[in-house]
């Protein structure tokens, strides 16, 4: 079996790659992206028109993707371009098995760019025949985004001794983190499944912003802040470039983001990894 992997070299990508090299050392693995190198790596640029590069093709998964537009890197182009571009291009590399990295929370209708796009490429793979779409909760690697923003509150309550003010729909929004070692292992089983659909790869608990910011070893107390109070003026931050929150990320936070996670489990034959030690370790 040929497996490629498209965004290889990620935080996400890696662990895939780590996994897929575990439970299948005797098949061909292939991580590509512009920075690939070494052994069982591919430099390869997706937006190149000929991928002949990756030869005959038994499963093509799909990592690539981004939570932030820059540059000529827009939503549009790295999460529906590419997605048509794999569709235009699988027969020509073998007609391969796809599995595709999506999110939980992708919709059409979404008011999120991140979400909708992401919501269109899945409507277009859904039409087509041996394809897994898998739909992840906030994955928790070290570092990761959800991280960032809850350290940056933690930070920002620090200068205000202690408090922090955040809208309410923040506070309960709820969510279910998922163990990105949990999300390779089960992109790596179903490379090797005719299982096809969509998957939701969810962690054990439901979690809202403020327990997250609980888990910090400073206490914090939140004065919460009504949404009409607060809905137009990050309407208006959120307007301009600024480091703390873009206008997807506010829609993002603000809404529930979880799903039962049976299916998950039993794909992996075992439970979902509990994420109460990542958070110690990674919240300051």
């Amino acid at each position: 079996m040929r497996i490629v992997v498209l965004g290889a070299t990620g935080q996400i990508g890696t662990m895939v790659m780590n996994r897929l090299l575990q439970l299948f050392p005797n098949d061909e693995i292939i991580g590509c992206s512009r920075s690939a190198k070494g052994k069982n790596y591919l430099a390869f640029n997706i937006y190149q028109e000929d991928w002949s590069a990756l030869g005959k093709t038994d499963v093509l998964v799909n990592i690539v993707g981004i939570i932030e537009e820059k540059g000529e890197n827009t939503f549009e182009k790295v999460h529906v371009q590419l997605v048509k571009d794999i569709l235009r291009k699988r027969e020509t590399i073998g007609n391969p098995r796809i599995v595709h990295v999506s999110v939980l929370g992708a919709d059409i209708t979404s008011k999120a760019e991140y979400a909708r796009t992401k919501g269109v490429a899945d409507m277009l793979l859904m039409q087509e025949e041996n394809v897994a779409i898998v739909r992840p909760s906030f994955v928790l690697t070290p570092g990761t985004a959800i991280v960032q923003k809850v350290n940056m509150i933690v930070k920002m309550s620090k200068w205000m001794l202690g408090i922090i003010t955040l809208p309410v729909h923040f506070m309960t929004a709820k969510f279910q983190p998922v163990m990105g070692e949990d999300l390779a292992e089960l992109i790596a089983k179903l490379a090797d499944s005719k299982l096809s659909g969509i998957f939701y790869a969810t962690g054990p608990k439901v979690m809202t912003l403020a327990e997250m910011i609980a888990q910090s070893k400073s206490k914090i107390k939140i004065i919460r802040l009504p949404k009409w109070a607060t809905h137009w003026l990050f309407m208006i931050i959120t307007s301009f470039k600024n480091p703390f929150m873009n206008r997807d990320q506010y829609y993002l936070l603000a809404s529930d983001n979880v799903h039962d996670n049976s299916s998950m489990e039993n794909i992996l034959g075992r439970k979902a990894m509990d994420t109460e030690d990542f958070w110690k370790r990674e919240i300051i």
